[in-house]
């Protein structure tokens, strides 16, 4: 059974001292010694106390904390779309002297970042949206009153987020092989990628009836696994929209050890422009979301917030087709 956590009154009774030496101890106004200050809390964390930080930082204004939670959904690989998202929190945070948190948000450690959310020593977070726990760790902020910004698509969050039009990027690609003369057109699926489904069938037009649909995952051997079976049902594929750059590098790293020419047998587009794409090799054609300003617009977005601005709306980020030597 969890432990229930004690108020200020509880936990002073049992320490045997004022509930004024205990705030003392927590805040930083006010004499106590490191000896006893260091006894409470020691005392805090055994007897199940949390001091209300972010009462006492609604009375000072000194919190700037910021929380940064997103689901970890690649597993064995770096999640290179939430570390370029990162980077640009990471960067706007500091330039805005905000001290930044980052914290995975798996469905075990749900309970500590409800903790995170509810102890009050952050002013505000910023959530990756895809997962049930991200859309419950966004309620305990609402009903806590404290300031979120969602990134991506969540239901109800639209006036509090920064999106990215996956369906536009995908339908840029689609028309991009169409124009081009491509005629046997596959996809390969990432992690929720309904969007980008869409807008590749959109953006193909006539030939959306003969896209091959596979689901390839997150990794770069997902990736290479997706060209073996593409190549075997479809040997007349002669082009690829990739759900995300490193199924694409993966796909085209396979292609290249069965002997097609990329792009001239099979053309390759990936998805996100993360770093690496350009210093691959055939240099990586890609939808470039804009990552680093997905994160940057985030804090701002929250920053607007926490100052307490009046109509504060989402934004939306633009994407565009680079054009590279994979297509």
């Amino acid at each position: 059974m969890k432990k229930r956590r004690l108020n200020i009154k509880e936990f002073a009774s049992r320490l045997g001292i004022s509930t004024a030496t205990v705030s003392r101890a927590f805040g930083t106004k006010g004499r106590i010694s490191e000896k006893t200050r260091r006894m409470i809390i020691s005392k805090s964390e055994s007897l199940g106390y949390r001091a209300n930080y972010h009462a006492r930082n609604l009375i000072t204004r000194k919190s700037h904390v910021v929380a940064f939670f997103y689901p970890p959904l690649i597993k064995g690989e770096p999640d290179y779309f939430i570390s370029e998202i990162m980077f640009g929190v990471s960067g706007a945070t500091s330039l805005n002297a905000n001290p930044l948190q980052v914290h995975p948000l798996y469905p075990e450690s749900m309970d500590f970042c409800k903790d995170v959310i509810l102890n009050g020593s952050i002013s505000g977070i910023i959530v990756t949206a895809g997962t049930a726990e991200s859309a419950e760790l966004v309620k305990t902020a609402r009903n806590a009153a404290l300031p979120c910004v969602v990134i991506g698509h969540m239901s109800g969050e639209n006036n509090c987020a920064v999106t990215f039009d996956n369906s536009r990027g995908a339908m840029l690609a689609g028309k991009y092989f169409k124009d081009t003369g491509r005629k046997c057109p596959a996809y390969i699926g990432g992690i929720f990628d309904r969007r980008k489904r869409e807008g590749f069938k959109a953006g193909f037009g006539p030939h959306a009836s003969n896209i091959l649909f596979d689901n390839g995952g997150s990794t770069f051997q997902d990736g290479f696994s997706s060209c073996e079976r593409v190549l075997k049902a479809a040997p007349e594929t002669d082009c690829v929209l990739c759900a995300n750059d490193i199924l694409a590098i993966g796909f085209i790293k396979a292609a290249l050890s069965k002997g097609c020419k990329v792009p001239g047998d099979i053309a390759v587009i990936g998805f996100d422009d993360i770093k690496i794409a350009k210093y691959f090799s055939p240099a990586l054609t890609t939808v470039r979301l804009h990552l680093d300003e997905i994160g940057e617009k985030s804090v701002n977005l929250l920053k607007r917030i926490m100052d307490g601005g009046k109509n504060v709306s989402g934004e939306s980020i633009d994407c565009e087709l680079i054009v590279r030597d994979s297509a």
